[in-house]
Protein backbone atom coordinates (compact mmCIF):
# COMPACT_ATOMS: atom_id res chain seq x y z
CA UNK A 1 0.00 0.00 0.00
CA UNK A 2 1.22 3.36 -1.10
CA UNK A 3 2.17 5.71 1.98
CA UNK A 4 -0.21 8.53 3.09
CA UNK A 5 0.45 11.65 4.52
CA UNK A 6 -0.43 11.64 7.97
CA UNK A 7 -2.86 14.79 7.83
CA UNK A 8 -4.90 11.96 5.76
CA UNK A 9 -4.02 9.00 7.58
CA UNK A 10 -5.42 10.75 10.91
CA UNK A 11 -8.46 12.36 9.31
CA UNK A 12 -11.37 12.50 11.67
CA UNK A 13 -13.66 9.47 10.67
CA UNK A 14 -16.19 10.68 13.64
CA UNK A 15 -17.71 13.35 15.87
CA UNK A 16 -15.59 12.40 18.81
CA UNK A 17 -12.22 12.68 16.73
CA UNK A 18 -12.90 15.99 15.93
CA UNK A 19 -10.19 18.41 18.39
CA UNK A 20 -11.46 21.66 19.84
CA UNK A 21 -14.49 22.26 18.22
CA UNK A 22 -16.83 21.03 21.00
CA UNK A 23 -19.58 23.51 20.32
CA UNK A 24 -20.19 22.86 16.54
CA UNK A 25 -20.25 19.10 17.31
CA UNK A 26 -22.58 19.93 19.85
CA UNK A 27 -24.38 21.57 17.70
CA UNK A 28 -25.08 19.22 15.05
CA UNK A 29 -25.75 16.08 17.22
CA UNK A 30 -28.37 17.45 18.77
CA UNK A 31 -29.91 18.61 15.70
CA UNK A 32 -29.57 15.54 13.73
CA UNK A 33 -31.10 13.62 17.31
CA UNK A 34 -34.03 16.41 17.74
CA UNK A 35 -34.47 15.69 13.93
CA UNK A 36 -33.55 19.55 13.33
CA UNK A 37 -31.73 19.01 10.16
CA UNK A 38 -31.19 22.26 8.38
CA UNK A 39 -31.18 22.62 4.25
CA UNK A 40 -27.71 24.68 4.25
CA UNK A 41 -24.95 24.76 6.71
CA UNK A 42 -21.75 26.85 6.29
CA UNK A 43 -18.33 25.90 7.75
CA UNK A 44 -16.42 29.01 8.44
CA UNK A 45 -12.69 28.89 10.23
CA UNK A 46 -9.15 29.27 9.17
CA UNK A 47 -7.21 26.72 7.20
CA UNK A 48 -7.25 23.16 9.14
CA UNK A 49 -9.36 23.54 11.65
CA UNK A 50 -11.73 20.77 9.87
CA UNK A 51 -13.96 22.74 8.04
CA UNK A 52 -14.47 20.01 5.31
CA UNK A 53 -13.92 17.19 7.45
CA UNK A 54 -17.15 18.18 9.78
CA UNK A 55 -18.93 18.08 6.55
CA UNK A 56 -18.25 14.97 5.53
CA UNK A 57 -18.77 13.62 9.04
CA UNK A 58 -22.08 15.54 8.62
CA UNK A 59 -23.21 13.62 5.55
CA UNK A 60 -22.06 10.62 7.09
CA UNK A 61 -24.04 11.11 10.26
CA UNK A 62 -27.32 11.71 7.84
CA UNK A 63 -26.75 9.08 5.55
CA UNK A 64 -25.93 6.51 7.87
CA UNK A 65 -27.65 2.97 6.91
CA UNK A 66 -28.26 3.42 11.01
CA UNK A 67 -28.94 6.81 10.89
CA UNK A 68 -29.57 9.54 11.14
CA UNK A 69 -27.01 8.83 13.61
CA UNK A 70 -25.40 11.10 16.58
CA UNK A 71 -22.24 9.36 14.71
CA UNK A 72 -22.09 7.21 11.65
CA UNK A 73 -20.95 3.89 12.10
CA UNK A 74 -18.09 4.00 9.60
CA UNK A 75 -18.73 0.64 8.77
CA UNK A 76 -21.94 0.65 6.25
CA UNK A 77 -21.06 0.99 2.73
CA UNK A 78 -22.95 4.54 2.95
CA UNK A 79 -20.26 5.22 5.22
CA UNK A 80 -16.92 3.54 3.33
CA UNK A 81 -17.76 4.83 0.31
CA UNK A 82 -18.34 8.67 1.58
CA UNK A 83 -15.18 8.03 3.10
CA UNK A 84 -13.22 7.58 -0.25
CA UNK A 85 -15.46 9.95 -2.34
CA UNK A 86 -17.05 7.51 -4.52
CA UNK A 87 -20.60 8.34 -2.84
CA UNK A 88 -23.12 9.26 -5.89
CA UNK A 89 -25.30 11.07 -3.65
CA UNK A 90 -22.61 13.24 -2.01
CA UNK A 91 -20.54 15.25 -4.20
CA UNK A 92 -17.81 17.71 -3.21
CA UNK A 93 -17.26 20.58 -5.52
CA UNK A 94 -14.24 22.91 -5.17
CA UNK A 95 -15.94 26.26 -5.64
CA UNK A 96 -12.12 27.65 -7.28
CA UNK A 97 -13.23 25.63 -10.58
CA UNK A 98 -16.82 25.75 -10.47
CA UNK A 99 -17.55 29.34 -10.51
CA UNK A 100 -19.36 29.57 -13.94
CA UNK A 101 -23.18 30.05 -14.11
CA UNK A 102 -23.41 26.93 -16.61
CA UNK A 103 -21.98 24.82 -13.27
CA UNK A 104 -24.88 25.99 -10.65
CA UNK A 105 -27.32 25.71 -13.03
CA UNK A 106 -26.32 21.76 -14.04
CA UNK A 107 -26.20 21.41 -10.54
CA UNK A 108 -29.64 22.79 -9.65
CA UNK A 109 -30.60 20.15 -12.57
CA UNK A 110 -28.94 17.63 -10.42
CA UNK A 111 -31.07 18.54 -7.25
CA UNK A 112 -34.44 17.81 -8.79
CA UNK A 113 -33.71 14.09 -9.07
CA UNK A 114 -34.10 12.15 -5.96
CA UNK A 115 -30.94 10.60 -4.69
CA UNK A 116 -29.60 7.15 -6.61
CA UNK A 117 -28.88 5.37 -2.77
CA UNK A 118 -28.63 7.59 0.74
CA UNK A 119 -31.12 9.42 2.59
CA UNK A 120 -30.12 13.10 1.52
CA UNK A 121 -28.68 14.31 -1.71
CA UNK A 122 -25.88 16.53 -0.61
CA UNK A 123 -23.36 19.08 -1.91
CA UNK A 124 -20.13 19.77 -0.30
CA UNK A 125 -18.60 23.29 -1.66
CA UNK A 126 -15.14 23.93 -0.44
CA UNK A 127 -13.76 27.23 -0.60
CA UNK A 128 -17.31 28.96 -1.27
CA UNK A 129 -15.97 32.40 -1.33
CA UNK A 130 -14.50 31.83 -4.20
CA UNK A 131 -17.98 31.58 -6.03
CA UNK A 132 -18.96 34.27 -8.42
CA UNK A 133 -21.93 36.83 -7.64
CA UNK A 134 -23.75 35.18 -10.64
CA UNK A 135 -22.61 31.78 -9.38
CA UNK A 136 -24.41 32.75 -5.85
CA UNK A 137 -27.96 34.58 -7.74
CA UNK A 138 -27.81 31.39 -9.13
CA UNK A 139 -27.77 29.53 -6.61
CA UNK A 140 -30.17 31.59 -3.63
CA UNK A 141 -33.42 30.28 -4.58
CA UNK A 142 -31.99 26.42 -4.48
CA UNK A 143 -30.69 27.36 -1.07
CA UNK A 144 -33.97 29.51 -0.22
CA UNK A 145 -36.21 26.66 -0.79
CA UNK A 146 -34.35 23.49 -1.56
CA UNK A 147 -35.97 19.98 -2.46
CA UNK A 148 -36.52 18.39 0.56
CA UNK A 149 -33.98 15.52 -0.23
CA UNK A 150 -31.45 17.93 -0.42
CA UNK A 151 -28.60 19.56 1.73
CA UNK A 152 -26.27 22.21 1.19
CA UNK A 153 -23.33 22.40 3.19
CA UNK A 154 -20.42 25.61 2.31
CA UNK A 155 -17.03 25.43 3.83
CA UNK A 156 -14.79 28.70 3.38
CA UNK A 157 -11.55 30.63 5.10
CA UNK A 158 -13.25 34.54 4.79
CA UNK A 159 -16.92 34.21 5.34
CA UNK A 160 -17.03 37.87 5.03
CA UNK A 161 -16.73 37.30 1.17
CA UNK A 162 -20.11 35.35 0.81
CA UNK A 163 -23.23 37.03 0.42
CA UNK A 164 -25.85 38.61 3.12
CA UNK A 165 -28.36 37.24 1.08
CA UNK A 166 -26.85 33.58 1.28
CA UNK A 167 -25.95 33.69 5.45
CA UNK A 168 -29.19 34.79 5.87
CA UNK A 169 -30.43 31.13 4.24
CA UNK A 170 -27.65 29.34 5.96
CA UNK A 171 -27.18 27.66 9.57
CA UNK A 172 -23.39 29.33 9.93
CA UNK A 173 -20.77 27.20 12.12
CA UNK A 174 -17.74 28.98 13.28
CA UNK A 175 -14.94 26.48 13.86
CA UNK A 176 -12.04 28.51 15.84
CA UNK A 177 -8.18 28.13 15.78
CA UNK A 178 -6.32 24.76 17.41
CA UNK A 179 -5.38 25.64 21.36
CA UNK A 180 -1.87 25.13 21.46
CA UNK A 181 -2.40 22.47 24.47
CA UNK A 182 -4.98 20.74 22.29
CA UNK A 183 -2.72 20.69 19.00
CA UNK A 184 0.76 19.52 21.10
CA UNK A 185 -1.39 16.71 22.52
CA UNK A 186 -2.78 15.90 19.04
CA UNK A 187 0.53 15.93 18.04
CA UNK A 188 2.30 13.90 20.79
CA UNK A 189 -0.45 10.94 20.23
CA UNK A 190 0.12 10.54 16.47
CA UNK A 191 4.08 10.18 16.81
CA UNK A 192 2.98 7.70 19.59
CA UNK A 193 0.99 6.02 16.96
CA UNK A 194 3.57 6.18 14.20
CA UNK A 195 6.45 4.87 16.50
CA UNK A 196 8.82 8.07 17.12
CA UNK A 197 9.83 9.31 20.03
CA UNK A 198 9.53 12.69 20.44
CA UNK A 199 10.65 15.13 23.13
CA UNK A 200 8.15 17.66 24.41
CA UNK A 201 10.48 21.28 22.83
CA UNK A 202 10.30 19.42 19.81
CA UNK A 203 5.81 18.71 19.98
CA UNK A 204 5.77 22.42 20.97
CA UNK A 205 7.46 23.85 18.12
CA UNK A 206 5.50 21.75 15.57
CA UNK A 207 2.38 23.06 17.68
CA UNK A 208 3.04 26.36 17.67
CA UNK A 209 4.69 26.82 13.59
CA UNK A 210 1.13 24.93 12.68
CA UNK A 211 -0.80 28.28 14.16
CA UNK A 212 -4.14 26.71 15.01
CA UNK A 213 -4.22 24.38 12.33
CA UNK A 214 -3.93 20.90 12.99
CA UNK A 215 -3.54 19.60 9.08
CA UNK A 216 -0.19 22.11 9.40
CA UNK A 217 0.57 20.67 11.90
CA UNK A 218 0.68 17.46 11.00
CA UNK A 219 2.19 18.04 7.96
CA UNK A 220 5.49 19.41 9.81
CA UNK A 221 5.55 16.65 11.74
CA UNK A 222 5.54 14.60 8.47
CA UNK A 223 8.67 16.70 7.33
CA UNK A 224 10.42 16.19 10.27
CA UNK A 225 10.24 12.17 10.69
CA UNK A 226 11.32 12.08 7.01
CA UNK A 227 14.49 14.06 7.99
CA UNK A 228 15.00 12.58 12.01
CA UNK A 229 13.36 9.12 11.75
CA UNK A 230 12.08 7.70 14.79
CA UNK A 231 13.70 10.04 17.10
CA UNK A 232 13.19 13.64 17.09
CA UNK A 233 14.46 16.28 19.13
CA UNK A 234 13.92 20.10 19.69
CA UNK A 235 16.94 20.71 17.73
CA UNK A 236 15.87 18.44 14.64
CA UNK A 237 12.52 20.50 14.37
CA UNK A 238 14.74 23.61 14.43
CA UNK A 239 16.91 22.62 11.88
CA UNK A 240 14.37 21.54 9.15
CA UNK A 241 12.08 24.35 9.67
CA UNK A 242 14.95 26.83 9.69
CA UNK A 243 13.69 28.22 13.03
CA UNK A 244 15.47 30.24 14.73
CA UNK A 245 16.01 29.42 18.72
CA UNK A 246 15.39 32.24 22.05
CA UNK A 247 18.82 33.05 22.52
CA UNK A 248 19.26 34.48 18.87
CA UNK A 249 15.93 36.59 19.75
CA UNK A 250 17.29 37.47 22.89
CA UNK A 251 20.89 38.53 21.28
CA UNK A 252 18.85 40.22 18.90
CA UNK A 253 16.52 42.29 21.41
CA UNK A 254 20.36 43.19 23.12
CA UNK A 255 21.30 44.77 19.90
CA UNK A 256 18.61 46.59 19.53
CA UNK A 257 19.13 48.02 23.31
CA UNK A 258 22.10 49.06 22.87
CA UNK A 259 21.61 50.63 19.02
CA UNK A 260 24.43 48.55 17.87
CA UNK A 261 23.59 48.55 14.14
CA UNK A 262 26.75 46.49 12.85
CA UNK A 263 26.19 43.56 15.58
CA UNK A 264 22.15 43.08 14.38
CA UNK A 265 23.62 43.17 10.87
CA UNK A 266 26.26 40.64 12.02
CA UNK A 267 23.60 38.25 13.59
CA UNK A 268 21.15 38.56 10.59
CA UNK A 269 24.07 37.27 8.16
CA UNK A 270 24.57 34.58 10.06
CA UNK A 271 21.08 33.53 9.91
CA UNK A 272 21.09 33.63 6.19
CA UNK A 273 24.23 31.84 6.07
CA UNK A 274 22.38 29.08 8.21
CA UNK A 275 19.25 28.69 5.46
CA UNK A 276 17.05 30.99 7.82
CA UNK A 277 13.71 32.19 5.94
CA UNK A 278 13.37 35.91 7.04
CA UNK A 279 9.80 35.78 6.93
CA UNK A 280 9.69 33.52 9.28
CA UNK A 281 11.82 34.69 11.77
CA UNK A 282 10.88 38.61 12.06
CA UNK A 283 7.10 36.51 12.67
CA UNK A 284 9.02 34.34 15.37
CA UNK A 285 11.47 37.93 16.25
CA UNK A 286 7.77 39.83 17.18
CA UNK A 287 6.04 36.55 18.84
CA UNK A 288 9.64 37.13 21.25
CA UNK A 289 8.60 40.67 21.43
CA UNK A 290 5.47 40.09 22.49
CA UNK A 291 7.10 37.63 25.47
CA UNK A 292 9.32 40.62 26.44
CA UNK A 293 5.95 42.92 26.71
CA UNK A 294 4.23 40.32 28.50
CA UNK A 295 6.75 39.54 30.97
CA UNK A 296 7.43 44.07 31.42
CA UNK A 297 3.53 44.17 31.92
CA UNK A 298 3.08 41.37 34.45
CA UNK A 299 1.00 38.84 32.79
CA UNK A 300 0.89 35.57 34.06
CA UNK A 301 3.99 32.62 32.68
CA UNK A 302 0.60 30.96 31.01
CA UNK A 303 -0.05 33.90 28.50
CA UNK A 304 4.27 33.85 27.70
CA UNK A 305 5.13 32.11 24.05
CA UNK A 306 8.22 30.54 25.44
CA UNK A 307 8.68 27.24 26.79
CA UNK A 308 9.74 27.24 30.73
CA UNK A 309 13.45 26.77 29.48
CA UNK A 310 13.25 29.84 28.07
CA UNK A 311 11.41 32.03 30.68
CA UNK A 312 14.51 33.16 32.13
CA UNK A 313 16.35 34.37 28.83
CA UNK A 314 12.91 35.94 27.93
CA UNK A 315 12.94 38.00 31.59
CA UNK A 316 16.38 39.09 30.92
CA UNK A 317 15.91 40.54 27.58
CA UNK A 318 13.16 42.11 29.02
CA UNK A 319 14.97 43.46 31.56
CA UNK A 320 17.03 45.83 29.02
CA UNK A 321 13.99 47.87 28.21
CA UNK A 322 11.61 49.86 29.88
CA UNK A 323 8.22 49.47 29.21
CA UNK A 324 7.53 52.56 27.25
CA UNK A 325 10.54 51.37 24.85
CA UNK A 326 9.51 48.21 24.18
CA UNK A 327 5.94 49.46 23.24
CA UNK A 328 8.03 51.52 20.98
CA UNK A 329 10.07 48.87 19.50
CA UNK A 330 7.38 46.76 19.20
CA UNK A 331 4.71 49.52 17.41
CA UNK A 332 8.27 49.84 14.93
CA UNK A 333 8.48 46.37 13.92
CA UNK A 334 4.70 45.66 13.85
CA UNK A 335 4.34 48.21 11.07
CA UNK A 336 6.76 46.56 8.93
CA UNK A 337 5.42 43.02 9.13
CA UNK A 338 3.44 43.73 5.82
CA UNK A 339 6.02 44.79 4.05
CA UNK A 340 8.43 41.92 5.31
CA UNK A 341 6.07 39.77 4.08
CA UNK A 342 5.14 40.89 0.80
CA UNK A 343 8.87 42.18 0.36
CA UNK A 344 10.79 40.76 -2.73
CA UNK A 345 14.04 40.94 -1.28
CA UNK A 346 13.02 39.72 2.56
CA UNK A 347 16.14 39.75 4.53
CA UNK A 348 16.94 43.84 3.48
CA UNK A 349 13.34 44.36 4.54
CA UNK A 350 13.81 42.78 7.66
CA UNK A 351 17.44 44.46 8.17
CA UNK A 352 16.00 47.83 7.56
CA UNK A 353 12.99 47.20 9.90
CA UNK A 354 15.33 45.82 12.91
CA UNK A 355 18.09 49.16 12.08
CA UNK A 356 14.93 51.35 12.50
CA UNK A 357 14.17 49.53 15.95
CA UNK A 358 17.44 50.05 17.16
CA UNK A 359 17.31 53.80 16.35
CA UNK A 360 15.56 54.38 19.66
CA UNK A 361 18.42 54.17 22.10
CA UNK A 362 19.88 57.65 20.38
CA UNK A 363 16.83 59.16 21.26
CA UNK A 364 17.03 57.71 24.35
CA UNK A 365 20.49 59.48 25.05
CA UNK A 366 19.35 62.65 23.76
CA UNK A 367 16.44 62.86 26.23
CA UNK A 368 18.48 62.06 29.33
CA UNK A 369 20.54 64.97 28.29
CA UNK A 370 18.32 67.30 27.33
CA UNK A 371 16.10 66.02 30.00
CA UNK A 372 18.49 66.96 32.82
CA UNK A 373 18.34 70.76 31.30
CA UNK A 374 22.77 70.40 30.02
CA UNK A 375 24.07 70.78 26.99
CA UNK A 376 25.75 67.84 25.00
CA UNK A 377 27.31 67.07 21.72
CA UNK A 378 25.05 64.72 19.81
CA UNK A 379 26.56 62.25 17.61
CA UNK A 380 24.47 63.28 14.11
CA UNK A 381 24.64 64.16 11.28
CA UNK A 382 21.07 66.24 11.50
CA UNK A 383 20.75 69.80 11.62
CA UNK A 384 17.98 71.36 13.42
CA UNK A 385 18.01 74.85 13.80
CA UNK A 386 16.00 76.24 17.33
CA UNK A 387 15.84 79.59 18.82
CA UNK A 388 18.47 79.86 21.79
CA UNK A 389 16.31 78.70 24.85
CA UNK A 390 15.45 81.71 27.28
CA UNK A 391 16.87 81.42 30.74
CA UNK A 392 14.72 79.76 33.25
CA UNK A 393 13.34 82.03 36.10
CA UNK A 394 12.85 79.22 38.57
CA UNK A 395 10.14 81.17 40.60
CA UNK A 396 8.13 81.45 37.07
CA UNK A 397 9.38 77.96 35.23
CA UNK A 398 7.00 75.55 34.42
CA UNK A 399 7.61 71.10 34.42
CA UNK A 400 8.48 69.97 31.04
CA UNK A 401 5.76 68.00 29.41
CA UNK A 402 8.58 65.15 29.67
CA UNK A 403 7.32 65.30 33.63
CA UNK A 404 3.89 64.66 32.77
CA UNK A 405 4.28 61.97 30.42
CA UNK A 406 6.99 60.08 33.77
CA UNK A 407 3.84 60.94 35.62
CA UNK A 408 1.33 59.28 33.32
CA UNK A 409 3.89 56.15 32.69
CA UNK A 410 4.07 55.46 35.92
CA UNK A 411 0.13 55.78 36.86
CA UNK A 412 -0.89 54.04 33.47
CA UNK A 413 1.86 52.32 31.66
CA UNK A 414 0.27 51.44 28.54
CA UNK A 415 -0.76 54.62 28.21
CA UNK A 416 2.43 56.43 29.04
CA UNK A 417 3.94 54.02 26.49
CA UNK A 418 1.81 55.72 23.49
CA UNK A 419 2.29 59.70 24.51
CA UNK A 420 6.56 58.59 24.64
CA UNK A 421 5.57 56.97 21.12
CA UNK A 422 3.64 59.84 19.65
CA UNK A 423 4.94 61.85 17.01
CA UNK A 424 5.17 65.00 18.23
CA UNK A 425 3.63 66.50 21.11
CA UNK A 426 3.70 70.81 22.05
CA UNK A 427 2.05 72.50 24.97
CA UNK A 428 0.09 75.95 23.78
CA UNK A 429 -1.30 78.19 26.61
CA UNK A 430 -3.59 75.45 28.59
CA UNK A 431 -3.71 72.87 25.73
CA UNK A 432 -1.26 69.66 25.45
CA UNK A 433 -1.31 68.50 21.72
CA UNK A 434 0.13 64.81 20.49
CA UNK A 435 0.18 63.92 16.86
CA UNK A 436 0.28 59.97 16.52
CA UNK A 437 0.94 58.19 13.23
CA UNK A 438 -1.75 55.70 13.81
CA UNK A 439 -5.41 56.30 14.76
CA UNK A 440 -5.29 53.28 17.34
CA UNK A 441 -2.86 54.98 18.96
CA UNK A 442 -5.32 57.99 18.80
CA UNK A 443 -7.89 56.46 20.21
CA UNK A 444 -6.67 54.69 23.17
CA UNK A 445 -5.36 57.96 24.38
CA UNK A 446 -8.33 59.92 23.45
CA UNK A 447 -10.08 57.10 25.30
CA UNK A 448 -8.00 58.15 28.37
CA UNK A 449 -8.34 61.80 28.48
CA UNK A 450 -10.35 62.41 31.51
CA UNK A 451 -7.76 61.10 33.61
CA UNK A 452 -5.09 62.20 31.62
CA UNK A 453 -6.11 65.99 32.48
CA UNK A 454 -6.66 64.75 35.92
CA UNK A 455 -2.82 64.71 35.93
CA UNK A 456 -1.90 67.68 33.72
CA UNK A 457 -3.20 70.02 35.89
CA UNK A 458 -1.75 67.95 39.23
CA UNK A 459 1.76 68.52 37.15
CA UNK A 460 1.10 71.67 35.97
CA UNK A 461 -1.02 73.52 38.48
CA UNK A 462 -4.04 74.84 36.45
CA UNK A 463 -6.53 73.42 34.43
CA UNK A 464 -4.78 71.55 31.06
CA UNK A 465 -6.81 70.39 27.64
CA UNK A 466 -5.84 67.14 26.09
CA UNK A 467 -5.92 67.03 22.48
CA UNK A 468 -5.20 64.36 20.30
CA UNK A 469 -4.73 63.83 16.54
CA UNK A 470 -2.90 61.92 13.81
CA UNK A 471 -0.37 63.01 11.38
CA UNK A 472 -2.77 62.32 8.21
CA UNK A 473 -5.29 64.87 9.53
CA UNK A 474 -2.62 66.95 8.06
CA UNK A 475 -2.86 70.07 11.31
CA UNK A 476 -3.94 73.26 10.19
CA UNK A 477 -1.20 75.64 8.51
CA UNK A 478 1.14 73.28 8.22
CA UNK A 479 2.55 72.71 5.22
CA UNK A 480 3.91 69.67 3.65
CA UNK A 481 6.42 67.71 6.24
CA UNK A 482 10.26 67.39 4.86
CA UNK A 483 11.23 63.61 5.54
CA UNK A 484 13.69 65.26 8.29
CA UNK A 485 11.10 65.97 10.45
CA UNK A 486 10.66 62.29 11.23
CA UNK A 487 14.45 61.93 12.70
CA UNK A 488 14.36 60.85 16.10
CA UNK A 489 17.17 63.52 17.14
CA UNK A 490 15.40 66.27 15.55
CA UNK A 491 12.18 65.31 17.49
CA UNK A 492 14.27 65.23 20.86
CA UNK A 493 15.20 69.12 19.96
CA UNK A 494 11.81 70.34 19.42
CA UNK A 495 9.83 68.39 22.15
CA UNK A 496 12.54 69.24 24.93
CA UNK A 497 13.62 73.03 23.23
CA UNK A 498 10.85 74.35 22.13
CA UNK A 499 12.39 74.26 18.48
CA UNK A 500 11.26 74.33 14.80
CA UNK A 501 12.80 72.61 12.02
CA UNK A 502 12.92 76.12 8.84
CA UNK A 503 12.62 74.88 6.04
CA UNK A 504 14.75 76.37 3.10
CA UNK A 505 12.58 79.28 1.26
CA UNK A 506 13.00 79.25 -2.80
CA UNK A 507 14.20 81.94 -4.16
CA UNK A 508 11.22 84.05 -6.42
Amino acid sequence: MSYQALARKYRPQSFHDIVGQETTVRTLQNSIEQHRIHHAYLFSGVRGVGKTTVARILAKALNCVKGPAAEPCNECSVCREITEGIDLDVREIDAATYTGVDNVRELRDVTQFQPARDRYRIFIIDEAHMLSAASWNALLKLIEEPPPHVVFMFATTEMQKVPATILSRVQKNLLRKITLDELMERVRKIAQSEGVEIDRGAVEIVARRGEGSVRDALSLLDQVIAFSGHAITAADVATVLGLSDTNFFARLADLIAEGDHGGILEALQEAAESGRDFKMLFRDLLGFVRSLLLVAGGAPESMLAASPEDLATVRAAAGKFSYSELLRVANLLLRDDETVNKAEHQRLAVEIALLKAATFPRLREVEAVLSGGGVAELRSSAVAKSPTPKPRNPATSQPAIATFIDRVTKARPLIGGYLAGAKSHHRDGDRIVFTFDDRFSADSVSEAKGGLEQIAAEVFGAPVTIEVGTSEEAPRGEAKQSPLRDDPILQAFKKHLGGEIVEPRRSK
